[in-house]
């Protein structure tokens, strides 16, 4: 374990950056990295309230509480839609949360004020899945039945981008399945068509600058799909099956491919290493380590065992948004709070952490989630409490879902991190 100082003031942060008045909820000593694999136990800090800063006090890093049920959301919980797209936009003024009951909200990312429901998504038959235009901050793009449109927040219109019936007469709904996003600069798309009876009619890649679908496969899988996504440049599409335990990797006129190595098809996202290569990041069922494919080589890397021989109840979602920190993806675990019989909790779990993107990486420990999925292993599973978590593009904030040790059915709130300046070139 490596512990470094910094330089960090939260209330300046606070007042300069965040153009808020923060309260503490308790004295934040100066923050400092803590890296490596060292176990600390959760602790038994209370729920933050909203609007007050809250300090892990193992990580060191600050907390904000973003939600909280008197803000008005649907349901009995709420949270950013997934770990592998980033809820806020361009300039950090306003995020996307989804409540846990399906309907979608706008907050202030900064004052994390509630600010409406957003109405758009009503008549669409799928989850909508809003995704952030990259350099427009008011505007963001979203699924409709067999449309993709945008949403210009400033005047509350939708407007339709294409409508994939020119191509696919009996489609009723396009998709990535949740777990899939477009290239960043939004230019190439990957979709799932189905029919109103969700039977597969292909996998596209569409180009909204020609306003084309360059690629389509419609046969030939070896598995019924689970979900599809473009990578982050935009060179391939990922496919990831419901039983075959690797994923395949298309060129963007889907006529080239290859496959992954087997345990592949895991909890993953696509991240890019520190020199820009387009990578696959995932848990490797096979191996039980956490590694890395290059998608045009298909060759893995492994990073860090994942220590199933201490706690097999560890699940890990993988965020790789961050493409202005690039060699960085963030992991995030879950599982319950108390372990399976004879096991114990390790180091890994309930945690926030980077990892970096390449052989014998470095670790930065983030924050414990305070999240679990029951209380005990064999009790009933809390979906939403799987954390989620997602870092946005530039590198600057963390989002996740907790239940901060609430076992009530489904229910979560949003937390943010506030990430330190500059932390990729000051940290040990």
């Amino acid at each position: 374990m490596k512990l470094l100082q910094f330089n960090f003031s939260i209330i300046i942060f606070c007042a300069v950056l965040l153009g808020v008045n923060c309260k503490k909820d308790e004295q934040f000593v100066p923050f400092a990295f803590v890296m490596g694999t060292e176990y600390y136990p959760t602790p038994n800090t209370a729920q933050p309230e909203k609007g007050k800063l809250h300090q892990d006090p193992d990580f060191l890093t600050t907390i904000a509480r973003v939600t909280q049920k008197s803000d008005g959301y649907a349901g009995t919980g709420i949270e950013n839609e997934y770990s592998r797209c980033d809820p806020e936009n361009n300039d950090e003024s306003r995020i996307i949360l989804r409540a846990n009951s399906g309907e979608c909200y706008f907050y202030n990312s900064t004052t994390w004020e509630f600010i409406k429901q957003i109405t758009a998504f009503s008549d669409c038959v799928q989850e909508p899945e809003p995704r952030w235009a990259l350099t427009n901050p008011k505007v963001f793009y979203y699924l409709c039945g067999s449309e993709l449109r945008s949403y210009n927040t400033d005047t509350d219109l939708s407007t339709t981008i294409h409508d994939f019936k020119d191509e696919f007469t009996n489609a009723a709904d396009i998709s990535t399945k949740v777990e899939g996003d477009a290239s960043l600069d939004r230019r190439y798309w990957c979709f799932m068509v189905e029919d109103s009876l969700f039977n597969l009619l292909a996998v596209i890649v569409y180009d909204r600058t020609a306003d084309s679908v360059v690629g389509q496969k419609t046969s030939g899988f070896p598995d019924a799909l689970n979900w599809v996504s473009m990578d982050l440049k935009g060179n391939y599409c990922l496919l990831g099956f419901e039983s075959v335990n690797y994923v395949e990797v298309f060129d963007r006129t889907m006529t080239t491919y290859l496959d992954l190595p087997p345990g592949s098809n895991a909890h993953g996202d696509l991240a890019l290493t520190a020199s820009g290569q387009d990578v696959w990041v995932y848990q490797n069922t096979a191996t039980d380590y956490i590694s890395y494919c290059d998608l045009a080589t298909g060759m893995e890397t492994q990073l860090l065992p994942i220590p199933f021989d201490v706690n097999g109840d560890i699940g890990l979602h993988i965020s790789g948004n961050c493409y202005e920190t690039p060699g960085w993806v963030l992991v995030s675990t879950y599982g319950s709070y108390n372990p399976p019989p004879g096991q114990q909790h390790s180091w890994m779990d309930c945690q926030l952490f980077m990892l970096e993107l390449k052989a014998n990486p470095r670790v930065w420990r983030i924050a414990h989630t305070q999240s679990y999925t029951s209380q005990n292993y064999d009790g009933e599973k809390n979906y939403f409490a799987e954390a989620f978590a997602t870092i946005n593009n530039h590198g600057t904030r963390i989002y996740w879902g907790s239940n901060w040790r609430n076992y009530a059915t489904d229910y979560t709130d949003t937390y943010q991190i506030i990430m330190p300046d500059n932390w990729v070139a000051e940290m040990p």
